[in-house]
């Protein structure tokens, strides 16, 4: 998947640190993997979320209206092997649906399928290596071939000064991405014990937890990714040039949201706020297509076990 601006400074999260809520920080979470019983973790989510109606444009050249309808389903198993290495494998199918008043050389439709597959290890007491790689289809789905195929891979290491607070330096590498490499430090420090720092792409955030069953956050989520159009793409379209050619999509959104704990592994998140930066870019003919902000609502269950 994207990782999305804020480029010059962060890149992907590490998602065992950027999914954990807001609570005191155990060994386990600590270095994501140490040493304890071998077992079996299950983590599912779905996601929804809806940008409605506002401008975009190609330069000075008006577009009308376009709206934005996310829907993912994403699960991840993790292997504890009882040791300092743990695996995780998973499938994660994502799409992006826009709603064009006007036509254009954008497209309708962008997704992904691919089949996440990770590894940490805890080097010693302080240092942690992770890495994801996530290989799959990254296309407009209009049709199917081997330029569809991908394997977007993060990579990062975690530093705990203490049990409260963690130390990363992180990269993503994606050769399709409008900005291949990016990456840069971050961190995740709970100052107090209801309170957590989370600086951590794709959602930094500051976190409050007034109890076992709620955490509320406010700050940024960073939603796109990279994506290879159908061969026929722009002929349909008008313009032949765009056959066959890598799209970036990607939002910029900050907000305010809230979990909820329900129990029994079970959680539900919902936020909203502004989506302040939505753009199309095709690097290759060097044309990009900028909307206006509009506000967002996401909807998110989980559960685990």
């Amino acid at each position: 998947m994207f990782v999305r601006p804020a480029l010059a400074v962060l890149a992907a999260a590490l998602p065992l640190a950027a999914q954990s809520p807001a609570r005191p920080v155990d060994r386990m979470a600590r270095s994501f993997g140490a040493p304890g019983e071998p077992g079996y973790l299950g983590n599912v989510e779905l996601t929804a979320s809806y940008v409605p109606d506002s401008g975009i444009r190609e330069g000075s050249v008006d577009l009308g209206n376009i709206n934005t309808t996310q829907t993912r389903l994403k699960y991840t198993g993790t292997f504890i092997s009882g040791g300092p290495v743990n695996w995780s494998m998973g499938v994660d199918v994502e799409r992006f649906g826009f709603g064009l008043e006007k036509s254009s050389l954008l497209p309708t439709a962008l997704g992904s399928v691919s089949l996440p597959l990770g590894v940490n290890w805890r080097i010693n007491e302080r240092w942690t290596f992770l890495s994801e790689v996530s290989p799959g289809l990254y296309s407009d789905f209009e049709d199917i071939n081997a330029s569809d195929f991908n394997a977007p891979l993060i990579a990062g290491f975690s530093y705990a000064i203490n049990d409260n607070l963690l130390l990363f330096l992180q990269l993503s590498v994606d050769a399709r991405r409008d900005v291949p490499v990016v990456g840069g430090p971050g961190i995740r420090w709970q100052f107090s014990r209801q309170w957590v720092l989370s600086l951590l792409i794709p959602r930094p955030r500051i976190e409050f937890r007034p109890n076992a069953s709620w955490m509320f956050y406010g700050g940024a989520e960073l939603a796109g990714g990279a994506y290879q159009l159908s061969t026929t793409h722009g002929t349909e379209k008008g313009d032949a040039n765009f056959d066959d050619v890598n799209m970036t999509y990607r939002e910029i959104r900050a907000g305010l949201g809230a979990v909820w704990d329900v129990g029994h592994g079970f959680r539900v998140e919902a936020a909203g706020g502004w989506v302040f930066d939505r753009r199309f870019v095709v690097d290759e003919r060097n044309r990009q297509w900028n909307g206006e902000g509009a506000v967002y609502g996401r909807l998110q269950l989980g559960y685990r076990y």
